[in-house]
């Protein structure tokens, strides 16, 4: 082989070491975050009836809690279910149109992104072994 195959094939171990370790990063980055890819739970944190996955759900739940207790203090009976624009009419607790087709978009999003990086580290996999 001449030299200038050698320097390709280099170059091409380089860029598949480098895009498998940032994948390698990102993933256990996202696990960080989001907990486990596959769906299994790593933490169970019981706190009287309700189960959480991790200790920032549970404390997210906390804070929910903590800001509905402050929203009840500050408004009073009016924020249970007074509707400010129609009086007599009960408050919607649907979300909006808009709300439900981005959350639909970002999780078809974030499916198929999942789906794609699985698919390359599949093939890169099966060239492996």
């Amino acid at each position: 082989m001449n030299r200038k195959t050698w320097k390709l094939l280099l170059l091409g171990g380089a860029i598949t070491f480098v895009v498998l370790f940032g994948m390698e990063m990102s993933t256990s980055g996202i696990e960080r975050i989001y907990g486990p890819l596959d769906g299994s739970r790593q933490y169970d944190y019981d706190d009287g009836d309700q189960v959480y996955a991790n200790e920032t759900d549970r404390r997210i739940a906390e804070l929910e809690k903590e800001l509905d207790d402050i929203r009840r203090i500050a408004y009073g009976e009016e924020f249970v279910g007074e509707n400010e624009r129609l009086p007599g009419m009960p408050v919607e607790d649907e979300q909006a149109a808009v709300n439900r087709m981005a959350d639909s978009t970002s999780g078809l999003l974030q499916t198929a992104s999942s789906k794609g990086i699985r698919f390359v580290v599949s093939l890169f996999d099966g060239l492996m072994n």
